[in-house]
């Protein structure tokens, strides 16, 4: 089988290269509409593979070329292989010291991050019709690209454990590895929140409705609908917020702003956003995606000081969602990485996820 591989300067291009029959149920984040969205707000080089056997696509991969001013905390080489080490993830601390150790990792940038710009199951398509070859036709044509480009690193930084195939493909050709996060998706039982919180051990299941009632009780209206522009500054300033509490100071609110405005006019209805409304001013949001019958929980803000106790992450990203997936036809929500102990607290099961790095 001879594998013809194409390069493409937008999505949409991509796209017309039948890009979209190879996308899954859990490939939102590799859909053209979102690779538009970071491709018009991410301030960064991006390209887009497709591996062919004649007319038929058999394999794709987005690339992005991250340098040492990405803000991409968990989102580039060197800085995902510092947390992960810092968090002692396995395999961490052994790949670090194989690369010259921590101070090292500078050498690794600029680096050509492969399978997308999101935190979790970044991963190259594959068709029915490819096996190792296309993998490595493909792959070969990506570490190429990031010669061409000046990078002194290829890597993959979200590769689901489940994804045999690349990985395979991936050590052959002298990639690292160690891992990089537990990815968390929630299967709903199908009919709103209470059947949710009964699915639930009973200890939690008590803690859940008590959360609820908390809500509840409060003045703060909740709410679940389209993303509406005029919205977009107030979101920005609260997702500016959460960034702080967490120690990701000096976040210009105007990213924020770029993706939600890239989101509003590139996904439409696809875009939701799980409100809480205190005194007509929003104190809380949760940016949903929509693809097919899963959602994505993608983004998050809130209000800390009008927020007080209440529980508003659980209630936006879990509560709201248990009731109005059934009316969405939604059976999964997925909740990427990050905060693993509250999201199985909740009801996610994990999929390990693995960072693959290799030198140039």
């Amino acid at each position: 089988m001879t594998v013809e591989i194409e390069r493409w300067n937008t999505p949409e291009e991509a796209r017309s290269a039948g890009w979209d029959t190879l996308l899954g149920p859990e490939d939102f984040f590799l859909t053209p509409p979102w690779m538009r969205v970071l491709h018009d707000s991410a301030d960064a080089w991006m390209r887009y593979f497709t591996a062919h056997d004649g007319e038929r696509p058999l394999a794709a991969v987005p690339v992005v070329l991250a340098t040492d001013r990405s803000p991409w905390a968990l989102g580039r080489t060197d800085l995902l292989l510092r947390h992960a080490a810092g968090e002692s993830m396995d395999g961490a601390a052994g790949l670090t010291e194989e690369l010259g150790g921590d101070a090292a990792l500078d050498a690794l940038m600029p680096s050509m991050m492969a399978g997308g710009r999101h935190l979790g199951r970044t991963r190259l398509l594959t068709g029915p019709g490819a096996g190792p070859g296309t993998v490595h036709a493909l792959l070969a044509r990506v570490e190429e690209q990031a010669v061409a480009e000046g990078c002194r690193s290829a890597a993959l930084p979200y590769v689901d454990a489940s994804d045999t195939l690349v990985r395979g493909v991936l050590e052959e050709r002298g990639y690292r590895r160690c891992v990089s996060g537990e990815f968390a998706t929630l299967t709903h039982p199908g009919k709103g929140f209470t059947e949710y919180a009964m699915s639930l051990p009973s200890r939690r299941s008590r803690r859940v409705r008590s959360e609820r009632r908390h809500i509840e009780a409060s003045p703060v209206e909740i709410d679940l609908a389209p993303l509406r522009l005029e919205d977009v500054p107030r979101l920005a300033a609260l997702e500016t917020e959460l960034f702080g509490k967490y120690g990701m100071t000096g976040w210009d609110p105007k990213r924020s702003e770029a993706v939600l405005d890239a989101a509003f006019h590139h996904l439409g209805e696809k875009a939701l956003v799980s409100r809480a409304v205190l005194d007509g001013r929003i104190i809380g949001f949760g940016l949903v995606l929509s693809h097919g019958s899963d959602w994505f929980a993608h983004r998050a803000g809130f209000d800390y000081e009008a927020q007080g106790k209440l529980p508003l992450y659980y209630e936006l990203l879990y509560y709201t969602l248990a009731d109005e997936a059934p009316a969405h036809g939604v059976s999964r929500v997925h909740y990427g990485i990050g905060s693993t102990e509250a999201k199985v607290s909740r009801g996610c099961v994990l999929s390990r996820q693995y960072l693959y790095v290799k030198e140039l």
